[in-house]
């Protein structure tokens, strides 16, 4: 337990003081709480003596009331210090996390760690802050009871004080023994927590395609399951306490009867005063209940350690790094240099370079899969290059400011994501202080003006998180919106009108001219018909660049390029037909 609470005091940071403070004013109060049984054990043997007197009664009275007084004052500094600090101490973690988490390659939330990440997020850090920092001060606390009735059972006497030091330590080596099960078993709770978020995020996210082939009872199984491990293992981790915390209660049991009937027995035999046999009785009690808050403790702190265990694992996964230099470039021009990137041991990029210029539209085209979105996403630093070298102005990005570097490109997604928040706020993320003309402009480059204010609220509408209000061309003006009123000097442009019905999508190709206007672009084709007019074309394949030119150059030879444009042209006259009913 104690290696649980230094872990969480080192896990304050600057709250170190306050936390340590509360641990200290639990210690107090905790001694304080045994100075009225003393003040108890002078007056009954005052009384038994027949010596009690008013100055001794005043005595007792001023010293009880100061004590009581003090108890208060420190256990309200206790739980202003542990409660408060806590709180605070852990908005700090939040913050930190999810500083770090930005930081992330997006390979991290491609293997399986988002249900892990979120159960860190809503369950972890949630349980360390409700209970971690209330229950150090219990359990020191406790432990200094224990000490301190120990010694006043020995004062009185030494059989008793004997006798409640075996069940002690016999309580307490029972205690190591549950701490070792709740060990295990809560690192098997946390990951049954870890199922379950996944697979109602992945329940959530797919609920479209499990409805359209009418998967809801597979799916919906699936997750059920895994709340019902959850739940047995749950059930499990109870069960296993319960003989030992039963053990526990029953020596706790004998030891209070042995007191009782010890005492008794020395009264009756003169052996021991009334006073001190009324004590002993009290001190039983007084020395077993800290060992049951302890006991119960116990299951609490094991998860403690499981969560801080993945809450840590978290916090040390690897981040990209970044400097917070700004570094003068020359030009916006984006160079490759023999650039190499693998995922999961497979080489997706390889051996890349090439040049795209300033003010220049240099398009990416390949079949599927041929590495096109990871070349982009590798200027963004949303992946770390593995080989190589990539330069925006003659300078590395990787030496450069991550806040530089994003500030110097708007990235335009085929899949847009909006937030929950109102019209002008989704825009607005494109900048930060954005004033309302600002807004209002960009919405009006982008086409999206004028469907914005067919809305009764207009701008200040709520369109719903991940924009499920709206049609997929509308989505994505507001995405181009955003890139608009950023301005950046550089522009990554996946192919924005790829699954665009025909009306959105002149609409979006007015949007997106307004947007690239004297722009670095890059853009990833998928309609051949979009790029023809390009600067440059690199043609993808295999993850390696097997040509470049422009549109003219590349259809009078024999290559992909030319076999894509060909196959590009005959779909325009695709169509279904209804075939034969009578087969």
């Amino acid at each position: 337990m104690f290696t649980i609470i230094k872990r969480i005091i080192n896990l304050s940071g600057k709250r170190k003081r306050s936390l340590i403070s509360g641990i200290i004013d639990s210690i107090l109060n905790a001694i304080l709480i045994k100075v009225p049984l003393v003040l108890i054990l002078f007056a009954l043997v005052q009384i038994e003596a027949g010596s009690l007197s008013l100055k001794n009664i005043y005595s007792i009275i001023a010293i009880f009331t100061l004590a009581l007084l003090l108890a208060i004052l420190f256990n309200y500094r206790e739980n202003l210090n542990q409660m408060g600090t806590g709180h605070k101490m852990f908005a700090d973690e939040r913050l930190k996390l999810g500083d770090r988490i930005k930081r992330f390659s997006l390979a991290y939330f491609t293997e399986g760690n988002i249900g892990n990440l979120s159960a860190v997020i809503t369950s972890d850090i949630v349980f360390i802050e409700d209970w971690g920092t209330m229950q150090i001060g219990k359990v020191v606390s406790s432990f200094v009871a224990i000490v301190i009735t120990l010694l006043y059972m020995f004062f009185l006497s030494l059989e008793m004080g004997l006798i409640a030091l075996i069940i002690t330590v016999s309580s307490i080596i029972i205690l190591n023994y549950m701490q070792k099960i709740a060990k295990k078993l809560s690192a098997a709770t946390q990951e049954k927590q870890k199922d379950v978020a996944e697979s109602v995020i992945e329940f959530v996210k797919g609920l479209q395609v499990i409805k359209a082939f009418n998967l809801i009872g597979d799916k919906q199984k699936k997750t059920n399951d895994s709340f019902d491990q959850l739940m047995h293992t749950q059930i499990l981790f109870e069960s296993q306490f319960t003989p030992p915390t039963f053990l526990i209660n029953a020596l706790i049991a004998m030891g209070i009867s042995a007191t009782i009937i010890f005492s008794g027995m020395q009264v009756l035999n003169q052996q021991m005063n009334l006073a001190f046999a009324i004590m002993l009785i009290i001190f039983s009690f007084e020395i077993f209940q800290p060992i049951q808050i302890i006991s119960s403790s116990t299951p609490e702190f094991r998860i403690m350690e499981a969560a801080l265990d993945r809450y840590e694992a978290v916090l040390n996964t690897d981040i990209m790094q970044d400097t917070e230099e700004y570094l003068p470039v020359a030009n916006y021009n984006i160079e490759f240099k023999n650039v190499s990137f693998s995922y999961e041991n497979e080489e997706i990029i390889k051996e890349v370079s090439f040049k795209a210029k300033q003010k220049q539209m240099t398009a990416l085209v390949g079949k599927s899969g041929c590495g096109k979105t990871t070349i982009t996403s590798l200027i963004a630093r949303f992946w770390e290059l593995g080989k190589g070298e990539i330069q925006i102005g003659d300078v590395d990005i990787r030496e450069m400011a991550f806040e530089q570097l994003m500030s110097m490109l708007s990235v335009v997604f085929q899949e847009v994501y909006l937030f929950n928040d109102t019209f002008f706020s989704n825009i607005a993320f494109g900048k930060e202080n954005a004033m309302e003309v600002e807004v209002i402009e960009a919405a009006k480059k982008a086409r999206c003006y004028d469907f914005i204010m067919q809305y009764k609220d207009g701008f200040n509408t709520i369109i719903g998180e991940g924009g499920t209000s709206l049609s997929g061309g509308e989505k994505q003006r507001i995405s181009i919106a955003r890139a608009i009123l950023k301005d950046a000097p550089i522009v990554l442009l996946d192919e924005a009108t790829a699954s665009i019905d025909p009306d959105n999508e002149v609409y979006i190709q007015e949007a997106i001219n307004e947007l690239i206007a004297k722009k670095t672009l890059i853009v990833i084709a998928h309609k051949l018909s979009t790029i023809k007019n390009a600067d440059k074309i690199i043609v993808i394949d295999g993850g390696r660049v097997i040509d470049s030119g422009n549109h003219k150059t590349l259809i009078g030879k024999a290559g992909l390029y030319k076999s894509l444009w060909e196959k590009r042209q005959r779909s325009k006259t695709w169509q279904i037909e209804r075939g034969n009913l009578n087969e």
